[in-house]
């Protein structure tokens, strides 16, 4: 070693000898220990190369069992997959098929990726319901106890798919209908198709289109892409397992549009349409099905983004908002006993919820066209409800907790929707219109001013009309009532000048103005109504109380029919309105409404503004 070799000092005879007896026996000590590290090297070497000797081994015996039970595992897997199609009356291009994919199949490796595209492709392939239906209920008298235990109200709703069901018995079948439910949110459209499948004795699957833009959604994508799978349609058929199934397509109004991935709702016209639908082609299946035994049911909030060659093939049945009536009908039926239930609430527990409480409810805390707000807050309350009885659950002497109309705000809050007249006289220059928004129908008012008041300071008459006459708008208002407000400004400058004598609008500037300006307003139904707070402001006289109008003015004067009666009056009825004009041509929508809705109310039916003119002014000629 090398530092033995260094040279030191010369030391004594006896120092030498010591120092050459401990070299020795370091020597010694170093070899033994080298011998060591050599002999557990060679027993390293030894133990890797057996090692590796087995992993060999094994790699070969794997291949081998590969090899040899290979086709026994793929045999396994067909006969598996063609158990599926037992008792199915597969058509025969359908069969083909199978069978070309199942002998590529057997011909590849069980461990290769398209090995296992191909078994996917089969198992879906067989688990379509070839030939299988269940048998249709036509019978009526059931039918209509489904949709009235399921379903409080919507008469006419219901009697429509009564008398689609009846025609459906006399022809046989059901082949070539396709339902549209259209409404606000929380109308019932979604149960109501459960209904419909409940009533036919069908199998039932849903399928939400809402903010789907992709054509493959609906389609599937070809199965040559890695983790390719069908089209919701095909997904919706299996799930069911019959080919007379009811799928419902949920929202279709909100389907989105892709320039690079496609339409859905140009895909609709090939699922929906009845002279396409029976060979219809999934982009993974790559075969025609026939979807012609399907009833497909759509479902909608508004009609307006639906394309119309997609809306003419469909049958439209409108759902309007529900009563305050049904309301509280439906929350005794229906919503009041799910809750307690969810919430865990028995009879054991001592509670009440009075009867003011639920009209309370309906009218200050859920006016939406729906049910949905009112469920929320049913199911708030007992909430609450259950956490006092928890609290007080350890004490001796429970004492019974009762909700009333005076403590429902500690419950829920203060009421969202307080009363919306905030005048208790109607002066000049204000009116009542009758509005329908997505909480239903409420009143609004409008109301007009002047707002300039510049004195004349020179004989230049043109200047001083300059100066003065205009229109000013405020409110949030959309281009639709901007519209209106113009045409009604127009019309009122023409029937004060020519039937009163009246320049008050050519002499002066107005300002008409929708109060609660953070809520956007529009639509056209408001002409009557600005036309009448004009002509009051001009006139300085307030207009006959207690009096509201919707209507649409044309330039000449004529009311115009406009939409949402049912929820306007019921906005009415609930703000103490003792009368109501409309048009004319809306006096058959009136009359289809229930008794107990028109009761109550004065209607007061015009063709033109003269008519209006002389209800709300009655002592001037």
């Amino acid at each position: 070693f090398f530092f033995l070799m260094i040279r030191r000092p010369p030391r004594s005879t006896q120092s030498r000898s010591s120092a050459a007896s401990d070299v020795y026996k370091r020597q010694q000590k170093y070899y033994v220990f080298l011998q060591y590290f050599q002999d557990v090297g060679q027993l390293a070497q030894q133990n890797l190369s057996a090692r590796k000797q087995k992993e060999f081994y094994d790699e070969m015996f794997r291949i081998v069992k590969g090899v040899v039970e290979g086709e026994k595992g793929k045999n396994a897997t067909l006969e598996k997959i063609r158990r599926m199609l037992e008792g199915k009356k597969v058509p025969k291009h359908i069969q083909k098929i199978f069978e070309e994919e199942a002998k590529r199949y057997q011909a590849m490796d069980e461990a290769s990726q398209e090995s296992n595209m191909i078994r996917t492709y089969l198992e879906w392939v067989a688990s379509l319901p070839y030939g299988l239906y269940s048998e249709d209920n036509y019978n009526l008298r059931e039918a209509k106890e489904i949709l009235d235990s399921d379903h409080y109200g919507m008469e006419d709703v219901k009697d429509r798919i009564l008398e689609f069901i009846a025609a459906g018995k006399l022809k046989g079948s059901l082949v070539g209908k396709i339902i549209l439910l259209v409404g606000p949110p929380g109308t019932g459209k979604t149960s109501l198709s459960y209904s419909i499948a409940r009533a036919l004795n069908r199998k039932f699957a849903r399928v939400a289109m809402g903010g789907e833009s992709d054509s493959s959604f609906l389609k599937g994508h070809r199965k040559t892409y890695i983790g390719a799978y069908p089209g919701k349609i095909i997904a919706a058929l299996k799930e069911c397992g019959t080919e007379n199934c009811v799928i419902l397509l949920d929202e279709i109004d909100k389907l989105g549009r892709s320039e690079i991935h496609g339409d859905p709702q140009s895909n609709l016209l090939e699922i929906l349409d009845p002279q396409q639908n029976n060979a219809f082609t999934d982009n993974y299946l790559d075969y025609p099905i026939d979807l012609s035994k399907v009833l497909f049911i759509c479902s909608a909030n508004i009609k307006d983004t639906i394309q119309a060659p997609l809306l003419d093939r469909m049958d439209v049945i409108q759902l309007s908002s529900y009563t305050n009536e049904e309301k509280r009908q439906i929350y005794y039926r229906h919503l009041y006993p799910k809750a307690v239930q969810e919430c865990g609430l028995k009879e054991i527990h001592k509670f009440k919820i009075e009867d003011s409480v639920v009209d309370e409810l309906v009218n200050n805390y859920s006016r939406d066209a729906g049910i949905r707000s009112l469920e929320k807050y049913t199911r708030k309350i007992l909430e609450k409800i259950a956490f006092k009885i928890v609290m007080k659950a350890k004490s001796e002497q429970q004492q019974e907790v009762i909700v009333n109309a005076e403590n429902l705000p500690q419950y829920i809050g203060h009421p969202k929707f307080p009363k919306d007249r905030f005048y208790k006289s109607l002066p000049k220059g204000v009116v009542i219109g009758l509005a329908y928004t997505e909480f239903g129908g409420s009143i609004m008012y409008l109301e007009a001013t002047q707002s300039s008041f510049v004195e004349q300071t020179t004989q230049n008459k043109d200047v001083i009309q300059q100066v003065r006459s205009g229109l000013k708008t405020t409110g949030s208002l959309g281009g639709v009532m901007k519209e209106s407000m113009q045409i009604a400004y127009t019309y009122a400058k023409s029937f004060l000048y020519n039937k009163l004598n009246n320049q008050f609008l050519e002499r002066n500037e107005v300002h008409i103005h929708a109060p609660e300006g953070a809520i956007p307003k529009d639509g056209p139904s408001a002409g009557l109504a600005i036309t009448s707070a004009l002509v009051s402001l001009a006139l300085q006289r307030p207009i006959k109380q207690n009096v509201a109008m919707t209507g649409e003015i044309s330039l000449r004067g004529k009311a115009l029919k406009i939409g949402g009666v049912k929820e306007k009056i019921l906005a009415a009825k609930r703000e103490g309105i003792k009368e109501v004009i409309l048009p004319t041509s809306n006096k058959d929508n009136l009359m289809d409404l229930p008794e107990y809705i028109r009761e109550g109310i004065q209607y007061h039916f015009v063709e033109d503004y003269d008519q209006v003119f002389k209800i709300l002014f009655p002592d001037t000629q």
